[in-house]
């Protein structure tokens, strides 16, 4: 790692008073003929902003991943496709297993007219949850579904609910004509529960976090309560107090008792580590190779309505994804089982054609090219998301990690 990187991040979380709390970079490099090897391993700042609580950040340190969790998730399904027990395409699997999602209509009025719906003629899928194309939308964001709630006299319950009381809602859009940032994953996440039988975090655990040699600092709270951890062992969540100086001051997190695929899950960066690793191991030790391309293909077809809806939002995420889209077209946006997948190359960073990527809430953010052999994690905890000094650390982050991806490769 460049003293100039290293430099920059550690002073953001030494800074009197600190405008970072924490920070882990960690990057992975590898080829068809060696495991992967470690590019970039760095730790710095610290756990909480009161001293009396606060110790210094280390691989083992615990972070909300937010929306990171959606790559785990999308890995249990692919499991039991793999199995034979699920179907990227069967919807009588969706029909049967989560009856609360097939039964909801879809919107037919807009954004502050009287609410109108229609019966759904378009089938649910698993490819569909995945890749955020069914038309389940989140009553935190989606203006509609905020209205919808309120004119029932209701709070939002994405963060809280048991899931097929949280997401059962009305459709935004006929499943596979549109996309947005749903509620897909945690729908996912309940259909893992439901066919295989036991509970979705036990289910992580056995058929993930085993198999890639986890410890037990990665899973849902309630997990990580049975294995002694404790809210006051989790890297405090941020924010920015506004006054223009950059300092931060505490985020109030909510702790849901559901186990939600979409954003609930909790890990050291050593162990969230650990199933990237595996991604671009020559031998992925949680998907047979046919299951790992499926993962990073492209789902949406060129001009159809989903990957348009999901190029309109291109601009929304390029805070968090930096150089990997700052100079691609939103043509080469599309997305995978696992997150969006890149497919242009950078001319900032070269061949990032195959690169799949995500991040969360609290500003975390990884990326995966297989093609390349190389994975990376930014682990952080500020929020909201990539706000513009965070931004420009991963962007850095980013950069640093393509550069020394390119040397290995020539070195190898």
């Amino acid at each position: 790692m460049s003293s100039t990187l290293r430099s920059q991040i550690d002073s953001t979380t030494s800074s009197s008073p600190p405008t970072q709390l924490a920070i882990v970079l960690l990057a992975w490099s590898a080829t068809s003929s060696n495991s992967p090897q470690e590019l970039i391993s760095h730790t710095s700042g610290h756990t909480h902003l009161d001293e009396k609580k606060s110790h210094p950040v280390t691989l083992d340190s615990i972070f909300r991943l937010a929306s990171c969790t959606k790559l785990i998730t999308s890995l249990a399904a692919l499991r039991l496709v793999q199995a034979g027990k699920l179907s990227l395409d069967d919807s009588e699997i969706i029909s049967t297993h989560l009856p609360e999602l097939v039964v909801q209509e879809v919107f037919t009025s807009a954004p502050g007219e009287p609410f109108t719906y229609k019966k759904r003629k378009n089938p649910i899928t698993l490819r569909a949850l995945l890749t955020h194309s069914s038309g389940s939308g989140i009553d935190l964001i989606d203006e509609r579904l905020k209205a919808w709630r309120k004119a029932r006299g209701e709070r939002s319950l994405t963060l809280t609910g048991p899931v097929a009381e949280a997401h059962s809602v009305p459709l935004l859009f006929e499943p596979g004509e549109g996309w947005v940032y749903g509620g897909g994953l945690d729908w996912a996440g309940l259909l893992v529960e439901r066919v295989s039988g036991i509970r979705f975090g036990e289910f992580l655990r056995k058929e993930i976090f085993d198999i890639v040699g986890c410890d037990e600092r990665i899973g849902f709270m309630g997990d990580l309560r049975s294995a002694g951890i404790s809210e006051e062992d989790i890297v405090q969540t941020v924010t920015r107090k506004g006054d223009g100086s950059g300092s931060l001051k505490a985020w109030p997190t909510v702790s849901s008792k559901a186990e939600l695929g979409g954003g609930g899950l909790l890990a050291s960066s050593r162990n969230f580590g650990k199933v990237l690793r595996d991604l671009i191991a020559g031998e992925s030790r949680l998907l047979e190779r046919r299951w790992i391309d499926a993962l990073f293909e492209p789902q949406f077809e060129e001009g159809g309505m989903a990957v348009l809806a999901l190029r309109k939002s291109v601009p929304v995420f390029r805070q968090m994804t930096g150089p990997l889209t700052d100079s691609i077209t939103p043509e080469g946006v599309n997305h995978g089982l696992g997150g969006m997948v890149i497919r242009e190359d950078s001319e900032v960073l070269g061949k990032t054609t195959g690169t799949m990527t995500w991040g969360g809430a609290f500003s975390c953010m990884w990326f995966v090219n297989r093609e390349q052999g190389v994975a990376a994690y930014y682990a952080s905890n500020v929020f909201p998301p990539m706000d513009p000094p965070t931004s420009k650390l991963t962007n850095e982050f980013i950069k640093e990690v393509w550069t020394k991806a390119g040397k290995d490769r020539v070195n190898s």
